[in-house]
């Protein structure tokens, strides 16, 4: 089997191990942006089933941004204004622009839209040296402006105030801007641990500039950096800061710990048994 699949499947047969272990008595499979363009996405599907009597399920961009809006807005009550949640995956980013009506209201969905253009696809075609500096960051100021237009357009066309991180790389900004410390009482105002968190925008652009500058040895003994995030953490905190130089200046930047895992889960929660 070719490396990235066997890996795939090594995965599965770990996580079907660990539900054996914990006597889990339902299990999802999700498939995102990799196997969505796969040419080999229903042979792995097929082996997983072979080997885990699973099904995985691969679903749209669309469906996948609707899915980390619900995890994300379980998060996100006593936020007053719109906002725009960015999810960074390795293949995709997804975009969704939602707000309350009333402060403890149903969050809903005013745009939403999938890019072909997680860190590993960027980190595919653009080969950035390591470290990447502004030079490399300028390399894909041309393709970033045109692959993002259209959220670009929703932006100037809902104009939100907020923005929100969906986990994931953003759980690792938050630590690089505490510097790997603990919480100083900048949580928002949902009691318990599910809550958005802010995210400092200056200390970010310094640890931004210095991501730019690093080699992958440095980030690695950064304080507050995740291991397994240091290679590509440089193109992610590109992907914010590009986001970030569309909106206003003014724009509150926060970190949700919810995300499509979290989507999926309410859904199997609230259906009918």
């Amino acid at each position: 089997m070719p490396g990235r699949f066997a890996k795939g499947i090594d995965a599965i047969r770990i996580m079907k191990q660990a539900t054996l272990n914990y006597s889990v008595d339902e299990v999802r499979v999700i498939a995102t942006s990799v196997l969505r363009d796969a040419s080999n996405g229903k042979e792995f599907c097929d082996k997983v089933r072979e080997l885990t009597e699973w099904d995985v399920q691969i679903i749209s961009g669309d469906q996948e941004a609707e899915w980390i809006h619900s995890g994300v807005a379980m998060t996100t009550i006593g936020v007053p204004n719109r906002h725009l949640i960015m999810d960074i995956g390795g293949g995709s980013l997804e975009f969704i622009i939602a707000e309350r009506e009333k402060p403890n209201g149903k969050s809903e969905i005013l745009w939403k839209q999938s890019f072909d253009a997680g860190v590993a696809r960027l980190e595919d075609f653009g080969k950035p040296q390591d470290p990447m500096g502004h030079q490399g960051a300028e390399r894909y100021k041309p393709f970033l402006d045109f692959t993002l237009s259209p959220l670009c357009q929703a932006l100037n066309r809902y104009k939100p105030l907020v923005l929100i991180g969906a986990s994931g790389s953003f759980d690792t900004f938050l630590d690089l801007v505490r510097g790997g410390g603990e919480p100083k009482g900048d949580l928002q105002p949902n009691e318990g641990r599910e809550r958005v968190e802010i995210i400092d925008r200056d200390v970010l652009e310094k640890v931004h500039e210095t991501l730019l500058v690093s080699n992958l040895q440095t980030r690695l003994l950064m304080p507050g950096m995740s291991p397994p995030r240091a290679q590509m953490i440089p193109l992610a905190s590109l992907l914010i800061q590009t986001v970030l130089r569309w909106m206003p200046k003014t724009t509150t930047l926060m970190r949700s710990p919810f995300a499509l895992r979290e989507g999926v889960l309410a859904e199997m929660l609230n259906r009918p048994r």
